[in-house]
This record gives structure tokens, C-alpha cells and sequence, in this order.
């Protein structure tokens, strides 16, 4: 009899690390292309999911308390690391349209539970954007109506898509997310931490609170011309190499580990490529629509323009509204240095700065 159950435990435990590995090499080939999910942004938003999610634990609490039966139920919730200040919603699959609102389940794999082996993966720039800050005996927990499953951090390691990790016997969630972390590019080497079940607590209303910083990207957009289609703004139909995200000003936890930074950088982006296109063709009247404040730059006007080195991208936020983005490349070899600032809910080029 125990025999035949080592057996059946070591085949779970062979099949939870082959199928990890699998995993991570898939990941890789969406990970390829998650630089450009920013031109699917859907206009949910993280703060939508969490509500609805605190909503259905709410009633499942509620029933609780009037003596009804409440049972916990396998699937979407709220992951929470109070270690990071970390509250997500968790979404089935790991389609761009999941990631750019929320962290994504593997649909292949279990969702969390006490005896499941788990895979979460969110985009770096966002909800694990902090990961690597993560030590070993740090909590998590994954909350679903009647339940709260509580997880303790006992491996983070730096891996090649494809390898495979170990993942502990019983219950488990294994994060993953591209690294370096601050990356707006895609990286061929995976962050991954791995977390084993501890217990599961009654549903803790504590363990949900919904972030203000979500939602305040939305609705985000540039100024851009009339007279330039806005399909030529769009990341997919350029190649500018993207550089490292980096922030100034006092910007809280709960902004960089959200969807926000993402949103505005993919705006700040647009705004970029207005300016690269309106150079090109030499449109001063276009410039004034969406870069009133800075003077044109009339020296690279008129010939196609060279970008050769990695846009770096820095956003200034305070607490958890976004005040202005930095991005610094170079046109012709000469080094560039854009400074777009918000404006009720457009984006404004403040000032361009060559040489």
C-alpha cells in the first residue's frame, strides 16, 4: 500500500516538473511577442476585475455568517503577497487581452488549491514587476470565495524557457514572469518563484483591497494629428528597439505593481511615434497638435529617420497618479531626450531636446 502510493506521488511529481518545463518554453514563444499587447489594451482594467471578485467573496462571506453552506470552489481569485503590497486579480489563460488586466493561470494546470501545482504568470513592467524582491518564508496567499489558501515562498531562481524546475510534492504555485523585471523587451531567461501550500484559512475579507492606481491609464490617450493615421503610432508597426522601464518621483507600490505603468508607457510610446512620423514628413502644422509646448526640430526634418539604440523609458509618479514620462534614445545618432506630460487625459509632448 505504500508502495503503490510513493509510486503515484513520484509520478505527480515527475509530471508537475515535465510539465513545467513544457510550460516555461511556451511561455517564451508568448513572451516573443507581449511587447506589442499594448495596442490590445482592453478597456476592463485590473480595478473592474478586483471589484467583481471582492464582490463574489463578499456574498460567499455574507453567506457564511447567515448559516449557509459555503464551500470553497476552485478558480479565479485575488493573489495577495503583503510582502509587496501585491493585491491582483487572477484570470484564466495567458492571451495578451488576460495579461494586460491581470495576472494569468495557465489553463493547462490546476488552479491553487492545497494539493494543486499551480502555474501564475504576469508580465514584468506590472503585477510581478517586484518578484525578485520576494525571499524565501515570504507568504502568499490565493483567495476565493470561502477559502484562503496560504502559500510560503521556498525557491526563486533565474531560468532558461524550456529548463525544468523542481516543484514540490502537494500543493504549489509556481510564478513566472520575464527577466530582468524591467525590461520593455522581450528576454529569453524567465524569473521563477515557487511557493508551497501551507494551510487553508477561512475567507478573509482583510486578504482583498482594491488598488486606486489601476484605472487612472484608462481613457489615457495622445494628441494625435488629424492629418497622421493612428495605425502608424501603434508598436506593432514600428521597430524601435525598446530599452529598461524606470521611475521618478514618489511612485507607490500599488502603481508599479499594477497594469498602469504598461498603460502609460504604451501611450508615451504613441506619442513618440507621432513625433518620429511628423519629423519625417515635415509637418510643423501636425507637431503643434500634439507638441505645442516644444519647438520643432527642424534639423532632421524631411529624410527617414534612424533610431539605432534601445528607448529608455522613465515615468514620474506621485503616489499613484502619473505627473510625466521620460524617454531618452537617439535620431541619427544624436541623443534624444522626449519629456511628455499629462494633461486631464491627453498626452502632451513638453519638451524635445536633441543633441
Amino acid at each position: 500500500m505504500n508502495s503503490k502510493h510513493s509510486s503515484k506521488s513520484s509520478h505527480r511529481f515527475f509530471t508537475a516538473r515535465l510539465f513545467v518545463g513544457i510550460v516555461l518554453l511556451s511561455l517564451a514563444v508568448v513572451g516573443a511577442t507581449y511587447p506589442i499587447w499594448w495596442n490590445n489594451r482592453s478597456a476592463t482594467g485590473a480595478e473592474k476585475l478586483l471589484k467583481s471578485q471582492n464582490h463574489k467573496l463578499a456574498i460567499a462571506l455574507k453567506n457564511t455568517y447567515r448559516g449557509k453552506s459555503c464551500k470553497a470552489q476552485p478558480g479565479p481569485g485575488v493573489l495577495n503577497i503583503p510582502s509587496l503590497d501585491l493585491t491582483a486579480p487572477v484570470q484564466q489563460g495567458l492571451s495578451n487581452s488576460v495579461l494586460n488586466v491581470a495576472i494569468g493561470h495557465d489553463p493547462s494546470t490546476a488552479w491553487p488549491g492545497p494539493s494543486s501545482a499551480t502555474l501564475l504568470a504576469a508580465h514584468d513592467v506590472s503585477f510581478f514587476s517586484e518578484l525578485n524582491r520576494l525571499k524565501n518564508g515570504s507568504i502568499v496567499t490565493y483567495t476565493v470565495p470561502c477559502a484562503t489558501y496560504e502559500f510560503k515562498v521556498s525557491q526563486a531562481v533565474v531560468s532558461a524557457p524550456g529548463k525544468q524546475i523542481s516543484v514540490p510534492g502537494g500543493g504549489a504555485i509556481v510564478m513566472d514572469t520575464c527577466w530582468p523585471p524591467n525590461a520593455l523587451f522581450f528576454t529569453p531567461d524567465r524569473y521563477v518563484v515557487t511557493a508551497s501550500y501551507v494551510k487553508t484559512l477561512p475567507q478573509d475579507p482583510a486578504a482583498v483591497k482594491i488598488s486606486s492606481a489601476v484605472n487612472l491609464t484608462q481613457g489615457l490617450s495622445i494628441n494625435d494629428p488629424s492629418g497622421l493615421p493612428f495605425s502608424s503610432l501603434e508598436l506593432q508597426n514600428n521597430t524601435q528597439p525598446l530599452g529598461l522601464m524606470s521611475f521618478q518621483g514618489t511612485p507607490s507600490q500599488a502603481f508599479i505593481e499594477s497594469d498602469a505603468p504598461l498603460q502609460l508607457d504604451g501611450v508615451a510610446l504613441e506619442g513618440w511615434f507621432a513625433a518620429i512620423h511628423t519629423i519625417e514628413a515635415n509637418q510643423s502644422s501636425w507637431w503643434s497638435e500634439f507638441a505645442p509646448g516644444a519647438t520643432f526640430p527642424a534639423v532632421f526634418a524631411g529624410r527617414p529617420v534612424v533610431q539605432s539604440s534601445p528607448l529608455q523609458v522613465s515615468e514620474n509618479v506621485r503616489g499613484v497618479t502619473p505627473i510625466s514620462v521620460t524617454l531618452s534614445g537617439n535620431i541619427d545618432g544624436s541623443p534624444v531626450k522626449v519629456t511628455e506630460v499629462i494633461k486631464g487625459k491627453k498626452l502632451f509632448i513638453d519638451s524635445f531636446n536633441a543633441g
